[in-house]
């Protein structure tokens, strides 16, 4: 009898480590699909292949999304300055659909009956990759081992010390996944609302105390909304000609991590309902957010900005809560490729001690520049106007609170 196939997306961490072998005891042809979003350093890609091995994987996958994610998601969430609740980056959120979409193309090229995923049940990762499965294979089989059958993190762990594989000690306390856009950790400290990580739980980033006294000054170059180099104030490139377009984030969030910046914890509701509480390492996005947002302000209106926020809030929620595929995402996009037509210039910041600073920017669209050729400067004085001008807006403007406080003081009648 031919055995049944499935591919299971696979990490090398314990709870696909736990599915792989539990599959593979359930009578499943099991094969791994490792796909890269960035959380594959040099040389690991070949330690989570020989983990499948070791655990039984039929034939495994490595697949580079790299590129992909960054032109897809990354640049769109840096266009809307997307901060979930206002502080987190939706460090896996996304990536989870760009990592689910390349499972279920390796599953249908390799006919599998089923695919396989070790997300939980109580977050949303889950609500994530089925939502890419049901889209793209509607036939295919979903089992997620770890959520259907309410494992804990200790059970997973003794089942596979049993069988003679050994286990970490730091994935059974912490859950911990890391991507191009940053790194997610939870454990004890984080299901409850009152307790910081453990610095021994932060997978890269330095401590501000173990951070340099000196800060490092940058100057980044956006162009249409999208960074296309970085350089240290003396002007040495972060990273070669020619690079991928995602090598700038990399080296930001090597840097970032190396000044302390990037760590937070973010606690937000899901999209399950629950209230859910992370730590994450996000040194890259958030310098690169800053910085982008500070650009915009040079060059866009105000009424821009404001609709810009709340439209671009709208698209990173969306994303974030696995609506991948509906249009409005299509119109969401090509509203904010609009609205950066003329966000292009250089912005100076300077990380320091955990602190992202902007210390200045320019743009060839500055309307701060604009006003001055007009003979409009910020607390000095205008051509534009006189002083007469000035006293009789001055004097309409107030109308409408003087009418309204006449009203609050009248006596009924």
């Amino acid at each position: 009898m031919t055995k049944r196939k499935i591919v299971l997306a696979f990490s090398g961490g314990l709870d696909t480590s736990y599915a792989l072998v539990s599959l593979r005891e359930q009578g499943w042809e099991v094969l791994t699909a490792n796909i890269d979003t960035g959380g594959l350093h040099s040389g690991e890609g070949e330690s989570v292949k020989a983990r499948a091995e070791e655990l039984g994987s039929a034939g495994h996958f490595i697949v580079d999304a790299r590129e992909e994610l960054y032109s897809r998601v990354v640049t769109y969430g840096i266009k809307a300055n997307y901060l979930r609740n206002g502080g987190y980056p939706s460090c896996v959120g996304a990536e989870r659909m760009i990592q689910a979409e390349k499972v279920v193309q390796v599953a249908i090229e390799n006919g599998a009956d089923a695919v396989a995923h070790g997300s939980t049940g109580a977050g949303a990762d889950h609500v994530r990759y089925d939502a890419v499965i049901r889209a793209l294979a509607p036939n295919m089989e979903i089992i997620a081992p770890i959520r259907d059958e309410r494992l804990t993190r200790e059970f997973e762990t003794s089942f596979l010390t049993e069988r003679g594989f050994e286990v970490s000690a730091k994935t059974t306390t912490y859950s911990i996944n890391e991507g191009l856009i940053g790194t997610t950790i939870g454990g004890g400290e984080t299901y409850g609302s009152w307790e910081y990580l453990a610095e021994s739980a932060w997978t890269y980033t330095k401590s501000i105390d173990d951070a340099p006294a000196d800060g490092v000054e940058l100057i980044l170059s956006f162009e249409k909304g999208e960074v296309v180099a970085a350089t240290t104030a003396d002007g040495a490139a972060l990273t070669e000609a020619g690079a991928k377009n995602y090598a700038i984030l990399v080296a930001l969030n090597e840097l970032g991590a190396a000044h302390g910046v990037g760590r937070g914890i973010h606690m937000g509701s899901t999209m399950v309902g629950n209230l859910a509480r992370v730590g994450f390492e996000a040194p890259g996005m958030l310098t690169l957010i800053a910085a982008h947002r500070e650009l915009e302000r040079l060059t866009l209106s105000n009424r821009q900005q404001a609709t810009k926020q709340q439209l671009g809030t709208t698209y990173g929620d969306l994303l974030h809560e696995a609506v991948y595929y509906d249009p409005i995402l299509d119109d969401l996009r090509a509203y904010l490729d609009s609205s950066q037509t003329r966000v292009t210039g250089d912005v100076r910041v300077k990380l320091h001690k955990g602190n992202i600073v902007v210390l200045g920017s320019r743009s060839p669209f500055s309307l701060l520049d604009a006003a001055e050729r007009q003979g409009v400067v910020y607390g000095y004085g205008s051509s534009m106007w006189t002083g007469e001008q000035a006293r009789a807006f001055a004097h309409m403007y107030a109308v409408p609170g003087a009418i309204a406080q006449a009203a609050a003081s009248a006596k009924p009648v």
